[in-house]
């Protein structure tokens, strides 16, 4: 897709960002980060890749880190790109089906609850008859923790 994905050791609290600089896009992502946690904001920000691609521009060229004030839609166009590209919606249905709870169909796959919760939720504006619990912040990925299942 011709975007360049850098692993960066010196991001603290930051999980990731998009740019493009030059007309070339990057993905940085926190070294720090579980293996299972760098794909998920990789996910996260191939969908602002994507989907957002002219609020990545970065003004003169400069490779600077910015933090964009971003609406709470784009970031949830980007968690919903994450969890249509990262979780299968037939193996999702077939837990269900099976009786598994939210938590549970996470633990499963290995997967945050929190994303699932994306997934479940764009499910059931297709038609299929799931209820999902509640929705989860539409900036869920600032806030969790590098672990599997945190609310």
């Amino acid at each position: 897709m011709g975007i360049t994905v850098l692993i960066r050791s010196d991001f603290n609290r930051q999980k990731g960002a998009f740019a493009v600089i030059g007309n070339i896009s990057f993905i940085f992502i926190n070294g720090r980060l579980s293996e299972y946690m760098q794909r998920l904001i990789c996910a996260h920000e191939l969908g602002h890749a994507l989907l957002h691609r002219k609020l990545g521009t970065v003004p003169g060229g400069m490779m600077e880190f910015e933090i964009f004030d971003i609406k709470d839609e784009t970031e949830y166009d980007a968690n919903v790109f994450a969890a249509n590209l990262l979780i299968d919606e037939q193996e999702v249905l077939e837990m269900a089906r099976e009786g598994y709870d939210v938590v549970h169909i996470a633990k499963e796959l290995n997967l945050n609850v929190n994303i699932l919760l994306v997934k479940l939720n764009e499910m059931s504006k297709k038609g299929y008859d799931l209820r999902v619990p509640y929705e989860p912040s539409r900036k869920f990925l600032g806030r969790i923790d590098d672990e599997i299942g945190e609310l």
